[in-house]
Protein backbone atom coordinates (compact mmCIF):
# COMPACT_ATOMS: atom_id res chain seq x y z
CA UNK A 1 0.00 0.00 0.00
CA UNK A 2 1.06 3.44 -0.94
CA UNK A 3 0.94 6.55 1.91
CA UNK A 4 -2.29 7.78 0.12
CA UNK A 5 -3.82 4.33 0.30
CA UNK A 6 -2.87 3.56 3.96
CA UNK A 7 -4.38 7.30 4.82
CA UNK A 8 -7.21 6.33 2.64
CA UNK A 9 -8.05 3.02 4.32
CA UNK A 10 -7.57 4.50 7.87
CA UNK A 11 -9.96 7.10 6.97
CA UNK A 12 -12.60 5.29 5.59
CA UNK A 13 -12.19 2.97 8.94
CA UNK A 14 -12.47 5.96 11.29
CA UNK A 15 -15.24 7.28 9.51
CA UNK A 16 -17.49 3.77 9.69
CA UNK A 17 -16.80 4.02 13.78
CA UNK A 18 -14.14 0.98 13.36
CA UNK A 19 -11.33 2.89 14.54
CA UNK A 20 -9.56 0.51 16.34
CA UNK A 21 -9.57 -3.48 16.68
CA UNK A 22 -11.79 -3.40 19.72
CA UNK A 23 -15.29 -3.15 19.83
CA UNK A 24 -15.87 -0.73 22.49
CA UNK A 25 -13.13 2.17 21.20
CA UNK A 26 -13.42 5.87 22.30
CA UNK A 27 -14.47 8.29 20.06
CA UNK A 28 -11.85 9.23 17.59
CA UNK A 29 -10.16 12.84 18.69
CA UNK A 30 -10.30 15.04 15.61
CA UNK A 31 -6.93 16.17 14.10
CA UNK A 32 -4.30 17.29 15.54
CA UNK A 33 -3.16 20.86 15.09
CA UNK A 34 0.25 22.33 13.86
CA UNK A 35 1.13 23.31 17.14
CA UNK A 36 0.92 20.03 18.61
CA UNK A 37 3.14 18.60 15.78
CA UNK A 38 5.35 21.50 16.06
CA UNK A 39 5.86 20.47 19.78
CA UNK A 40 6.29 16.75 19.36
CA UNK A 41 8.86 16.67 16.99
CA UNK A 42 10.77 19.19 19.16
CA UNK A 43 10.40 17.15 22.35
CA UNK A 44 11.10 14.19 20.45
CA UNK A 45 14.50 15.78 18.72
CA UNK A 46 13.10 14.01 15.34
CA UNK A 47 10.81 15.01 12.74
CA UNK A 48 7.51 12.91 13.05
CA UNK A 49 7.15 10.24 9.81
CA UNK A 50 5.35 11.82 6.90
CA UNK A 51 2.86 9.58 7.01
CA UNK A 52 2.39 10.23 10.40
CA UNK A 53 2.44 13.69 10.47
CA UNK A 54 -0.29 13.49 7.70
CA UNK A 55 -2.84 10.71 9.58
CA UNK A 56 -2.88 13.35 12.46
CA UNK A 57 -3.42 15.90 10.49
CA UNK A 58 -5.82 14.27 8.28
CA UNK A 59 -7.49 11.53 10.30
CA UNK A 60 -7.42 12.23 14.21
CA UNK A 61 -4.97 12.52 17.16
CA UNK A 62 -4.40 9.17 17.82
CA UNK A 63 -7.34 6.59 18.74
CA UNK A 64 -7.25 4.50 15.40
CA UNK A 65 -4.82 1.59 13.97
CA UNK A 66 -4.26 -1.69 15.54
CA UNK A 67 -6.42 -3.10 19.30
CA UNK A 68 -6.58 0.35 21.05
CA UNK A 69 -5.05 2.43 18.69
CA UNK A 70 -1.78 4.76 18.28
CA UNK A 71 -1.24 7.11 20.96
CA UNK A 72 -2.02 11.02 20.42
CA UNK A 73 -0.23 14.39 20.37
CA UNK A 74 -1.01 17.03 22.80
CA UNK A 75 -4.94 16.84 23.56
CA UNK A 76 -5.30 13.45 21.82
CA UNK A 77 -6.02 9.95 22.52
CA UNK A 78 -4.21 8.18 25.09
CA UNK A 79 -4.45 4.49 26.48
CA UNK A 80 -2.79 5.18 29.61
CA UNK A 81 -3.32 8.83 30.94
CA UNK A 82 -0.07 9.72 30.39
CA UNK A 83 0.49 10.98 26.94
CA UNK A 84 3.34 9.52 24.47
CA UNK A 85 5.34 12.95 25.14
CA UNK A 86 4.81 12.33 29.11
CA UNK A 87 6.11 8.79 28.52
CA UNK A 88 8.99 9.58 26.45
CA UNK A 89 9.99 12.61 28.43
CA UNK A 90 10.47 10.24 31.38
CA UNK A 91 12.49 8.12 29.73
CA UNK A 92 15.28 10.36 31.13
CA UNK A 93 13.84 11.06 34.98
CA UNK A 94 16.39 9.09 37.41
CA UNK A 95 14.30 5.47 38.31
CA UNK A 96 12.52 5.77 41.90
CA UNK A 97 13.97 2.15 42.96
CA UNK A 98 17.25 1.91 41.50
CA UNK A 99 18.00 -1.65 43.41
CA UNK A 100 14.92 -2.98 41.31
CA UNK A 101 15.74 -4.25 37.97
CA UNK A 102 13.90 -2.82 35.30
CA UNK A 103 14.21 -2.80 31.50
CA UNK A 104 16.26 -0.14 29.73
CA UNK A 105 13.90 3.00 28.26
CA UNK A 106 13.81 3.03 24.59
CA UNK A 107 16.61 5.28 22.68
CA UNK A 108 15.95 8.46 22.29
CA UNK A 109 13.39 9.42 19.31
CA UNK A 110 11.95 5.73 19.63
CA UNK A 111 7.72 6.21 20.98
CA UNK A 112 5.60 3.89 22.95
CA UNK A 113 3.22 4.08 20.12
CA UNK A 114 0.58 1.19 20.42
CA UNK A 115 -0.65 -0.54 23.46
CA UNK A 116 -1.48 -3.61 23.01
CA UNK A 117 -1.78 -4.48 26.99
CA UNK A 118 -0.05 -7.07 29.22
CA UNK A 119 3.05 -5.02 28.71
CA UNK A 120 3.42 -5.23 25.43
CA UNK A 121 3.63 -2.22 22.66
CA UNK A 122 4.50 -1.56 19.12
CA UNK A 123 7.68 1.14 19.05
CA UNK A 124 8.21 3.64 16.75
CA UNK A 125 11.54 5.00 15.57
CA UNK A 126 11.21 9.02 14.49
CA UNK A 127 15.25 8.99 13.94
CA UNK A 128 14.73 6.59 10.41
CA UNK A 129 12.25 9.10 8.19
CA UNK A 130 10.32 6.07 7.15
CA UNK A 131 9.33 5.23 10.96
CA UNK A 132 10.79 2.00 11.62
CA UNK A 133 8.84 -0.25 14.07
CA UNK A 134 9.84 -1.89 17.22
CA UNK A 135 8.41 -4.28 19.32
CA UNK A 136 8.28 -4.33 23.43
CA UNK A 137 7.23 -7.42 25.36
CA UNK A 138 7.25 -6.99 28.72
CA UNK A 139 10.60 -5.80 29.01
CA UNK A 140 12.45 -7.07 25.98
CA UNK A 141 12.51 -5.32 23.12
CA UNK A 142 13.25 -5.91 19.63
CA UNK A 143 13.67 -3.83 16.64
CA UNK A 144 11.93 -5.21 13.50
CA UNK A 145 11.99 -5.17 9.97
CA UNK A 146 9.24 -3.03 9.54
CA UNK A 147 8.43 0.80 8.65
CA UNK A 148 5.17 2.39 9.85
CA UNK A 149 3.75 2.22 6.40
CA UNK A 150 4.21 -1.91 6.32
CA UNK A 151 2.72 -1.92 9.81
CA UNK A 152 -0.35 -0.11 9.16
CA UNK A 153 -1.02 -2.11 5.83
CA UNK A 154 -0.65 -5.10 8.15
CA UNK A 155 -3.14 -3.97 10.39
CA UNK A 156 -5.53 -2.72 7.49
CA UNK A 157 -5.07 -6.16 5.59
CA UNK A 158 -5.75 -8.01 9.09
CA UNK A 159 -2.78 -9.93 9.20
CA UNK A 160 -1.30 -7.96 12.46
CA UNK A 161 -3.46 -9.43 15.30
CA UNK A 162 -1.08 -9.31 18.38
CA UNK A 163 1.62 -6.85 17.72
CA UNK A 164 4.27 -7.32 15.75
CA UNK A 165 5.10 -11.19 13.85
CA UNK A 166 8.14 -12.51 15.54
CA UNK A 167 9.96 -13.27 12.32
CA UNK A 168 10.61 -9.49 11.93
CA UNK A 169 12.51 -8.99 14.39
CA UNK A 170 16.17 -8.17 13.91
CA UNK A 171 18.95 -9.23 16.15
CA UNK A 172 20.46 -5.87 16.54
CA UNK A 173 22.40 -3.76 19.63
CA UNK A 174 19.55 -1.81 20.34
CA UNK A 175 17.69 -5.12 20.82
CA UNK A 176 17.52 -5.59 24.48
CA UNK A 177 16.58 -9.04 26.54
CA UNK A 178 16.18 -9.21 30.17
CA UNK A 179 19.72 -11.69 31.53
CA UNK A 180 17.84 -14.97 32.21
CA UNK A 181 16.72 -15.14 28.85
CA UNK A 182 20.00 -16.00 27.61
CA UNK A 183 19.65 -13.66 24.77
CA UNK A 184 16.42 -15.05 23.05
Amino acid sequence: MTDDEVLAAVEARVQAGRPTDLHDSPLTPAPASAEALAEAERIIGYPLPPLLRRLYMEVANGGFGPFGGIEGLRDGYTSEGLSMLEMYLQYDEPDPYPEEQAPPSPPHGVLLFCDHGCAMWSLLDCRRPEGQMWWWDQGERHKCDLTLREWLSMWLEGKLEHGIPGDLALEDDESWYWPETGGH
